[in-house]
């Protein structure tokens, strides 16, 4: 059994382009949401200006293997992601407790 898990990505964008990354990430959500096992997502921005990371997203899958499967096919693509002007930490969790 395939458990369901959570994409949880951190931006650090440069001053003066956030509305540019939420326009990319918007782009990009529009193929990343039609792809196998993907559930949600939502893109939080920081209440604080000053915050290294002035974006987070949080994403559900239905499994590590379709994450995987989707962002393989980005991957074909790596040279456009070394030119994204933004540092991003992805990392998958899965809930360990919940309440």
């Amino acid at each position: 059994m395939t458990l369901p898990v959570v994409l949880i990505n951190t931006f650090s964008i440069p001053k003066g382009t956030e509305e540019d990354f939420v326009n990319m990430w918007t782009e990009a959500l529009e193929f990343i949401k039609n792809e196998p096992g993907f559930i949600d997502a939502k893109l939080h921005r920081s209440l604080d200006s000053g915050a290294r990371f002035q974006f987070i997203n949080v994403a559900h899958w239905e499994s590590q293997e379709a994450w995987k499967a989707a962002f393989s096919k980005l991957a074909l693509q790596e040279e456009i992601v070394k030119q994204l002007p933004f540092e991003q930490n992805p990392a998958l969790y899965r809930v360990e407790v919940e309440y």
